[in-house]
C-alpha cells in the first residue's frame, strides 16, 4: 500500500512507497499498454481552433481507457493569447466528457475563478473537480470550498510566506490532495510540509489523502 499519493504530477520518475498520477503530454499517444495511472485533457495553452475538433475526438477515445482516470488538465487561463471564449468552450466540452465517462476533473486556472465556479454552478456535474497547484488567497479559498471544490497544494508549500502555506490549515480534510506538478521535488517533501503547516503528523495526513483518492475513484476499483 501506497504512503504518498501525488494527485497531479508531470514527472515520470519513481519513488518509493507512492502512487502517483501522471499528466500525460499529449492526447495523441497509444494507452493501451501503458502502465500506471494518468490524467488526459487539452490544457488552454496548446488550444488551437484549426485542429481542436480532432483533437477532441482523439480525447474522446483514449480517455476511455481504464489507466486514464481523470480529464485534464483542462480549464481556463487569462494569462495566454488563446481566446478566452475559445477557452470556456473547451474547458464546458472536456466536463460534459467527464461527466459522461464519470471520471474526476483536474483543473489548471490562472485568474479566473469566478468563471470557472460559474461553468461549475452552470453545468452542476456530479464528478469531482480538483484545482491544482493552489496558492491564492482566502477569499478564492473560501468560494472554491462552498462550491465544493477539492484543492491540491505543491510546491507553493516550499515558500512558508504563500497563500497555499497559509490556507492548509483551513482546507477541510475531505477535500485536500497534495501534488509535485512539474517541479524538481518529491511528494514526499510536500507531505512533510503540509504536516508541518497543518499541525498534522505526516501519517495523519497520509490516511486523509489516501481516504480522499479512495472515495474519489470509487467508481473506477481503484483503492489503495
Amino acid at each position: 500500500m501506497p504512503k504518498f499519493i501525488d494527485i497531479h504530477t508531470h514527472n515520470q520518475t519513481t519513488e518509493e512507497n507512492t502512487l502517483k498520477i501522471i499528466n500525460a503530454p499529449q492526447v495523441h499517444g497509444s494507452f493501451g499498454q501503458a502502465s500506471g495511472l494518468f490524467s488526459l485533457g487539452l490544457h488552454p495553452w496548446y488550444l488551437d481552433k484549426n485542429t481542436f475538433e480532432n483533437d477532441f475526438q482523439t480525447l474522446e477515445q483514449s480517455s476511455k481507457n481504464q489507466n486514464i482516470i481523470m480529464i485534464g488538465e483542462c480549464g481556463l487561463d487569462r494569462n495566454i493569447d488563446v481566446n478566452f471564449e475559445f477557452q470556456k468552450e473547451v474547458f464546458i466540452r472536456q466536463i460534459q466528457l467527464a461527466e459522461h465517462l464519470q471520471k474526476p476533473v483536474i483543473i489548471h486556472c490562472v485568474r479566473a475563478f469566478p468563471d470557472i465556479i460559474s461553468i461549475k454552478k452552470k453545468i452542476q456535474p456530479s464528478v469531482p473537480m480538483i484545482i491544482h497547484g493552489f496558492n491564492n488567497n482566502l477569499q478564492i479559498y473560501q468560494q472554491l470550498i462552498e462550491h465544493q471544490f477539492y484543492i491540491s497544494l505543491g510546491s507553493a508549500l516550499l515558500n512558508p510566506n504563500s497563500n497555499a502555506s497559509k490556507v492548509i490549515k483551513m482546507i477541510p480534510k475531505e477535500k485536500l490532495f497534495l501534488e509535485t506538478d512539474d517541479k524538481n521535488c518529491t511528494i514526499s517533501s510536500i507531505f512533510a510540509l503540509a504536516s508541518a503547516y497543518s499541525n498534522a503528523p505526516i501519517e495523519i495526513l497520509q490516511e486523509i489523502i489516501i481516504n480522499n483518492f479512495n472515495r474519489i475513484f470509487s467508481n473506477q476499483n481503484l483503492e489503495t
